[in-house]
């Protein structure tokens, strides 16, 4: 990383911000999502690509971006499905986590610009995603791709990752969810507790936002809560998880799911870190990031 902040003086900038305001009602979420698609880019930042090749193509009519390092020294395949609720576009947050690991492992990058809701529900990119998917498995083999994704992203990882597994495709390598939005009913009962310390998120926007994603669908079905869905068939998952992050208590039950059905799960989880922590100029993500490098690099012969 070329440069920190500390914790505390994030903490104090999502507070000044008042960053999770937009979680505090659909309304608010709604206002949010209209100033996201007037103001962000959703491209690479120029200094990233000065660094790394970017190469963009189509999956249907959506954009997949692929970013290349100057010199391809491993076999894997990351794809990282960004998050953002469902509802936001890649941040460059995303962007200099991305470019980080592809520079650091030495391996292609492909980011998937899927549709969001609520212009879309999760049909529209569950078309790309499954396609991207199977592609990739076909080229490269499922040995060498690694999918990934933080929040919202991270659980839409798991759910293609499980219906390409329920179709009988092979499972990728290695999936690494980053603050992973697993359950998109909220059921957990302790959630109406955890909310006043997350300083990111809450649970009014997120309903709104589970529900414009679902389209009409129970949002704890499987499809859409992965929790909830079969694990059977999957190779190695990483989850790495804070404990002030409202989606906390998820990766505990999936943790538990997971060692029911004899899939190699490891729960990265981090006292006191906020909800995507590794994305965020501070000195704590580092480890988190050279974790993440590590399982990227490593062999699935090297086991769990």
């Amino acid at each position: 990383m070329a440069w920190t902040l500390p914790l505390p003086l994030v903490l104090l900038a999502l507070r000044l911000m008042d960053r999770r305001r937009r979680f505090t009602s659909a309304e608010a979420l709604r206002a949010a999502v209209a100033a996201d698609r007037r103001h962000t880019r959703v491209d690479p930042p120029a200094a990233l690509a000065r660094r790394c090749r970017v190469a963009e193509r189509r999956i249907g009519a959506q954009r997949c971006l692929t970013l290349t390092p100057p010199t391809v020294r491993h076999p894997a395949q990351l794809t990282y499905v960004h998050g953002g609720g469902h509802v936001a576009q890649i941040s460059p947050y995303h962007w200099r986590l991305l470019g980080q690991l592809a520079e650091t492992v030495g391996c292609t990058v492909h980011v998937p610009l899927y549709p969001l809701a609520p212009e879309h529900a999760h049909p529209a990119a569950f078309a790309m995603l499954d396609a991207l998917y199977a592609e990739q498995v076909a080229q490269h083999g499922a040995e060498h791709c690694v999918w990934m994704g933080d929040s919202s992203g991270g659980g839409l990882a798991l759910v293609i990752a499980q219906r390409a597994v329920a179709r009988g495709l092979p499972a990728v390598r290695d999936l690494i969810l980053i603050s992973p939005w697993l359950d998109l009913a909220l059921s957990d009962p302790e959630l109406p507790h955890l909310a006043p310390d997350d300083p990111w998120l809450d649970l009014p926007g997120m309903a709104a936002a589970a529900a414009w994603w679902a389209g009409g669908d129970d949002p704890a079905a499987p499809h859409l809560s992965p929790v909830n869905a079969s694990l059977e068939g999957l190779q190695r998952l990483h989850v790495f998880m804070g404990t002030r992050d409202l989606l906390w208590p998820a990766s505990r039950r999936l943790l538990a799911r997971a060692q029911a059905a004899g899939v190699a799960m490891t729960l990265h989880e981090v006292r006191d870190m906020i909800h995507v922590w590794p994305l965020l100029p501070i000195a704590q993500a580092r480890p988190a990031i050279q974790a993440m490098s590590d399982l990227i690099r490593t062999p699935a012969s090297e086991g769990a």
